[in-house]
């Protein structure tokens, strides 16, 4: 099973992490700040699942809020809408 974790090197997606490459049959991928939104679209087209923990919670900038919570969200469910393959989403925010 492949696996996609957004903000897997936040508290919530390293644990996450941690734990799920304990069994063998889940292939980690993982999409961070500084990754390129180009790459997510493939990395969510080889995803069975989405663990979205991507976020923005402690800025000065407002726009940063927009840019890493609604902007990120609003790609990663459009990618999945327009997949071909059934993906199952969980997404957590803080």
């Amino acid at each position: 099973m492949n696996i996609l974790i957004t903000g897997s090197k936040g508290f919530i997606g390293k644990n996450l992490k941690s734990h799920l490459i304990l069994n063998s049959q889940y292939k980690i991928t993982e999409f961070n700040r500084g990754d390129s939104i180009n790459d997510l679209k493939e990395k969510i087209d080889s995803s069975n699942i989405i663990f979205h923990l991507a976020g923005e919670n402690r800025t000065k900038n407002e726009l940063d809020f927009d840019i890493n919570n609604y902007q990120l969200t609003r790609e990663i469910s459009k990618l999945i809408s327009n997949s071909n393959n059934s993906k199952h989403l969980i997404f957590s925010s803080s």
